[in-house]
Parts: structure tokens; sequence; C-alpha cells
């Protein structure tokens, strides 16, 4: 056990006299693998900053306009590694429910440029770990290896026929933000009931699955594909047959 181990096992056992937010904390602090993020609640316990932690810790990333969005940083309530990894358990145990032939058909992940130099919740890291959680559980992922127009992955989910797919992105969101798209067969943006039944799942799994922290999985394992060729090219063709100028 290292020193940083330690150091958050005192920190869980410190109690703030809230037993929710005991728990949350206890739960971050177990889950959260991320060294920066993990560090900023660490820096909350120590300076009993309660108000802090429980605005952070004791509400949960809801869905609008077909997504999750937030500023990125350090809770359950933003986007973050942990909370990525969480929703796509929850999405993972949602379409295996919905369709028989999920592990046949894969999953879409494209992602944007936000991030890229500045956070430790950059879209590309998120993106890879989106599609680690799916590749643990046996399921094709079609991760695009660059940044992509976000269009590219609702067209990709219907010309590769998979089952569903996500976009990482805040769309015109401000740069502190970031966001998880998420799309249907059909190409098309979720709509309810789809998002609640997806929370649901989403809180019925929120510790780490075995393999849903392993990004290599995107490098190692023979379910990752890459559509980019393929989607850049037949999307500019079909571009063609419905443009005029």
């Amino acid at each position: 056990m290292g020193d940083g181990d330690v150091n958050s096992n005192l920190l869980i056992a410190r109690s703030t006299g809230d037993a929710q937010l005991d728990q949350a904390v206890g739960q971050w602090l177990s889950w959260d693998k991320n060294p920066k993020t993990k560090e900023q609640i660490e820096n909350l316990v120590r300076h009993g900053m309660n108000k802090e932690l429980r605005d952070r810790l004791c509400c949960r990333l809801t869905f609008g306009t077909a997504g999750l969005r937030s500023a990125m940083g350090a809770g359950f309530c933003y986007i973050n590694d942990l909370t990525v990894i969480q929703s796509t358990q929850g999405m993972y145990k949602y379409l295996e429910r919905c369709f028989s032939d999920f592990r046949q058909r894969g999953f879409v992940v494209g992602y944007d440029t936000r991030g890229q130099v500045t956070s430790s919740c950059s879209s590309k890291r998120l993106a890879k770990l989106t599609a680690a959680v799916l590749l643990a559980k046996g399921v094709p992922v079609y991760l695009f290896s660059k940044y992509v127009p976000t269009p590219f992955v609702p067209y990709a989910v219907r010309q590769l026929k998979a089952a569903a797919g996500v976009m990482i992105t805040a769309s015109h969101n401000r740069k502190e933000d970031n966001g998880y798209k998420v799309y249907w067969e059909n190409g098309a943006q979720i709509t309810s009931p789809h998002d609640k039944e997806i929370l649901k799942c989403i809180e019925e799994c929120v510790e780490p699955w075995n393999g849903s922290w392993n990004e290599n999985l995107v490098d190692t394992s023979p379910l990752t594909h890459d559509p980019l060729e393929e989607i850049s090219k037949s999307y500019m063709e079909d571009l063609k047959t419905i443009c005029y100028h």
C-alpha cells in the first residue's frame, strides 16, 4: 500500500458528522483513480469544506438535451473520469437489456478537442475510458482515432449498424465544461424514456467494474476498431447527394 492509499484511508475514516456525506466521500476516495481529481476531494476534506463537498458529492449528473453536461472537475455532479465510467456502465447495462445482439453490433465513441492541454478530464481521455468500460465487457467499440465533428458519431452509428454511440463534447458550452452526448441506434439523440432508464441503470452500478479504468484496452483489445477513414469517406460521399452548391 502506498502513501497515497494510507492518506486516503485516513481521510475516509474522518467523520464530518453527516452520514450521507461521509459515505459519498468514502466512495469517491475509494473509486477515483485519477490523482488530480482525487486530490481535489482530499484537500476539501482536510480543510473541512463540508458545504463544497456536499455540493460536489451528494448529487449526480442528469440528462439534458440527450446528454450529460457539467464543468470538468472532481465530484459526482461534474464531468470526470469516474462519472464517465459510471455513466458508461449504466449505458452498458441498459443496452444489454434493450438489444439481444449488443455484443455483435457494438458501440461508437467520438470526441472533440476539449481540455486536450489543460484538463485532467480531456475529451480524448474520457473517450478512451468510455471505450474501456465496454471493451472490458466484450463489446466491440468503434473509437475514432482522432477528434471528429459531432455528426460523425450519429452517422457512424447508422452506417455501422451499432446499437448506440457517445460523443464526448460540450458543444457550444463554456470552455470549463464537457459533456457525454448519447445517440440511439437510429442516429438520433436519445429521448425519454431512454434517458430516465439509463440514469436508473447508472445508479445500480456506480462502483467501477474490473477493467473499467484500464484505458490500455483501447490499444490492446481486438474488439477496438477505428472507423475514421471509412466514415470520413462515406460521410463526404453522402453529402454530395444532398448538397447542390
